[in-house]
């Protein structure tokens, strides 16, 4: 595993060693001891998987409020994904600002979010299947989102929204909940 940051963020990019032969290849996705190497103190909880069957469709911007605010790791093991992470960190460098990487089964890279930054995907595949490693466990009461189009944070989809939940349509404007938040982007 090779472990880079995202633009100026605290979030790694996780690029695998894939070995490969004729069968196909093989991959570590986690090892405790090169993610403490790379300066990573991240132990899974949980871990989930997505499918989403429709190229276009969006999921999140997702994360936990503290005290249960998440870190997690995430790839995508089939299909792609154009990854969108959005610092929601209170004083940190890089407030408000929001970080894409696109994600696919083929390419090896996985990545690392810190806790304290939402996060989303819109597939640009069908049928893109993404795992995710949790850092603490969900706690409903503390689940948050932001829309997809939130202006606080303004993320550019690379593919107009074809699909998205109820739920993750009806999350109220970021500004009126984060005045901090409302402050750095201005």
């Amino acid at each position: 595993m090779n472990f880079t940051s995202l633009g100026g963020s605290d979030a790694k990019v996780i690029n695998l060693k894939v070995h490969g032969d004729n069968r196909g290849s093989f991959a570590r996705v986690w090892c405790t001891q090169l993610f403490k190497e790379a300066g990573i103190e991240f132990s899974p909880v949980q871990g989930n998987t997505s499918l989403t069957k429709t190229r276009g469709a969006v999921r999140g911007m997702h994360f936990q409020r503290a005290p249960y605010a998440d870190a997690k790791v995430v790839r995508c093991s089939h299909g792609r994904i154009h990854d969108v992470i959005v610092d929601l960190r209170e004083g940190s460098a890089t407030l408000g600002e929001s970080f894409h990487i696109e994600l696919g089964a083929e390419d090896g890279r996985m990545l690392y979010i810190p806790a304290g930054f939402a996060h989303g995907f819109q597939a640009v595949s069908e049928d893109a299947v993404v795992e995710y490693l949790m850092g603490v466990a969900y706690h409903p009461e503390f689940y948050d989102g932001a829309r997809y189009d939130d202006p606080l944070i303004s993320i550019k989809w690379p593919e107009p929204v074809t699909e998205i939940s109820e739920k993750d349509l009806a999350w109220p404007d970021l500004a009126g909940r984060m005045p901090f938040l409302r402050r750095s982007a201005a």
